[in-house]
């Protein structure tokens, strides 16, 4: 909803007790604070639960109730933190901690409250645990900066692409930020309270890669931790494995992707044991995977594998009207938005002026030019002019050539047409690989009997 609109319901005296009405009927529990931290609401289901009259504590700063309140640290760093597995009074919950914006500022905090079974603890504890080793995405398609309308598409078909099960190959120059939107689509997706474990593939030798993504046995090999390891296959079932910088993949190693991949099990280094996995993949890569092929450094099948929904990131030079909003948005992001609201007719200057440069770095290195900017211009030390503070900025701009061209014929409605290719081959294959035995597709696909010979028939298998 559009802040300036929800300000205007807001002052309405009706859509007030409304929202009041659901907060006190709800079986969830709500706090909320303002700017300054002090505690301003508490409904009546947290009262109860912690057995606490908040109505005693209204003004008071939250830190003087809870000293060490993690909702005063979402007010404070804008962070929000969601799912997060905590007992309180010796009954378990779950806590989502937002803060609250209007026009970009922050003006308070909610912190939402839900009782849970002990029966969900071990899979709650068990997230908790890999979010906290780093296996989860902190990143939605709302930290996506954009004003550019074929950004704004690819977002579009982003969030598309979320909603299916089918492989995501993402593609763009270094610094694009590939990564953002392979956590913003896990973060979409129906796998969002699972795990996201991503791995760099750069520079990883086969064996290592093996171990990483596999796992390994007992005394599999010299060095090989006591007890063995689970893979990242493992660690990311029910979610997400993204792939960074696939090819970088050795080509001895690909065969051995290609193979998990269709038949979606593994079997740990120095293992007998096979294990079935449920991983939905996002790869992506900075080269031009199908010039790869033909130079032989990417198998032609594990290409077809991966590249079944596409997303081609453009890069920044073909974005510029993104410079500003991004500025804005990074500087926020370090704490440094007063010095932005500050300097700012100063800042839009040199940003404007950086409109014709071609930043080979992309995203990335605009965000270290604003770390550069903010020590030139905030430091009274400095008295640097603009030109001086530009050619301190440039580093020998370039363009390079570039690989990824969006597609202006790309459409959501080829998105369905996309999956369907997709699915058709998979069915055609199974068929093959169980000798025509429809009932063994069906099983392995998850799928009625009725249901796959309507598609046999759709597709005229």
């Amino acid at each position: 909803m559009d802040e300036g609109v929800f300000a205007d319901l807001y002052d309405n005296f009706v859509f007030k007790y409304a929202m009041k009405t659901i907060m006190e009927t709800s079986y969830n529990g709500f706090m909320i604070i303002d700017k300054d931290g002090k505690i301003i609401y508490a409904n009546n289901w947290y009262k109860e639960f912690t057995n606490i009259d908040i109505s005693n504590h209204i003004g008071e700063n939250i830190c003087s109730l809870f000293k060490n309140s993690h909702l005063k640290r979402a007010l404070d760093k804008g962070v929000v933190e969601r799912d997060q597995y905590d007992t309180r009074f010796k009954r378990p919950v779950l806590i989502n901690r937002f803060p609250i914006k209007l026009n970009g500022k922050i003006i308070g905090a909610i912190a939402a409250f839900r009782e849970i079974e002990n029966v969900e603890k071990p899979s709650i504890e068990l997230r908790r645990q890999l979010a906290q080793k780093g296996f989860s995405a902190k990143y939605h398609f709302d930290d996506i900066i954009t004003e550019n309308k074929n950004m704004i598409r690819i977002k579009e078909l982003a969030k598309a692409y979320a909603k299916k099960s089918s492989t995501v190959l993402i593609t763009g120059e270094s610094g694009t930020g590939k990564e953002l939107f392979a956590q913003s689509i896990h973060n979409y997706s129906d796998r969002k309270n699972m795990p996201f474990v991503a791995i760099n593939c750069t520079t990883l030798t086969e064996t290592i890669l093996e171990s990483e993504l596999f796992g390994y046995a007992d005394s599999s090999f010299t060095g090989a931790k006591k007890g063995g390891k689970i893979g990242l296959f493992q660690l990311a079932h029910k979610g997400t494995l993204f792939l960074d910088e696939i090819g970088e993949i050795p080509i001895s190693f690909q065969s051995k992707l290609l193979r998990v991949l269709q038949e979606k099990q593994i079997r740990p280094v120095g293992s007998d044991t096979i294990i079935p996995v449920d991983v939905r993949i996002i790869a992506a890569t900075n080269k031009n995977l199908h010039e790869e092929v033909k130079k032989g450094n990417f198998r032609l099948d594990l290409y077809y594998r991966l590249n079944v929904l596409r997303l081609d990131i453009l890069p920044l030079r073909k974005r510029t009207e993104d410079i500003l909003p991004l500025s804005a948005s990074i500087l926020y992001k370090k704490n440094l938005f007063c010095f932005y609201e500050k300097y700012k007719n100063k800042i839009k200057c040199i940003l404007d002026r950086l409109k014709d440069y071609n930043f080979p770095g992309n995203i990335r290195e605009l965000e270290n030019m604003l770390e550069r900017m903010e020590l030139m211009i905030g430091n009274e030390l400095f008295s640097y002019d603009i030109d001086t503070i530009i050619s301190n900025l440039i580093e020998n701009g370039f363009v390079p050539e570039t690989e990824f061209d969006i597609d202006s014929k790309i459409s959501l409605n080829s998105v369905e047409k996309q999956i369907e290719e997709n699915e058709k081959s998979i069915i055609k294959e199974k068929l093959i690989n169980n000798n025509g035995s429809k009932t063994a597709v069906a099983n392995e696909m998850g799928i009625s009997i009725s249901t796959l010979y309507r598609k046999i028939k759709k597709y005229g298998l």
